[in-house]
């Protein structure tokens, strides 16, 4: 296997819009339901039924097109100012975790993602741009045959780089930075 020459340093980089949709207004959001919902809704039954399918609607607009399902809320989470909570589901059939916070006693309430949803597409289009730049030279990323990626903030996973005019190749490392899907990446070995 022929090596790809290592650039200068490694490079951060947020994906730019279309790489994947996110909630309107951005990584977080607060909503706001109705208080006696809210009081009562990880008691079990129809209220926290009503509770998670908000949760899986607001989430669904943050992973689309991916499709999201099967969210699960603890019955018995604390609902009061300042209390946290973890729902979890699937996209695509991976798991998929998003951190619940209580902000107030109207029931207002953050979520945030603990995951990147990933379209391994726009991934590999973008970050072969990325590298070409990067590296001087028009390369392909290939990051397998799924549709998408579900990375925990944090973690990484690896493509692989192939040149153009050699069909060299290299594995890169790319770590995902938020649940936006921002990333860093760096030639392995």
């Amino acid at each position: 296997m022929t090596r790809l020459p290592a650039p200068e340093s490694s490079r951060a980089w947020a994906w730019s819009a279309g790489l994947r949709r996110i909630g309107r207004s951005g990584r977080v959001v607060s909503l706001t339901l109705l208080a006696a919902g809210v009081l009562a809704a990880c008691g079990g039954g129809t209220e926290q039924t009503q509770v998670e399918r908000e949760v899986q609607d607001y989430l669904q607009g943050v992973v689309a097109p991916a499709e999201i399902a099967d969210i699960d809320c603890p019955e018995d989470a604390p609902i009061r100012p300042g209390s946290t909570f973890l729902c979890d589901g699937l996209v695509e059939g991976a798991f998929y975790e998003a951190q619940v916070t209580i902000i107030d006693e109207q029931g207002r309430r953050e979520i945030r993602p603990r995951q990147a949803v990933m379209q391994v597409n726009a991934t590999e289009t973008a970050l072969g741009a990325e590298a070409a730049t990067a590296l001087g030279f028009n390369v392909q990323a290939d990051c397998g045959d799924d549709q998408y990626l579900v990375v925990s903030v944090g973690h990484t996973f690896l493509c692989t780089l192939e040149r153009s005019d050699t069909a060299a190749t290299q594995d890169i490392e790319v770590k995902v930075q938020n649940e936006i899907g921002a990333i860093e990446w760096k030639l392995k070995g």
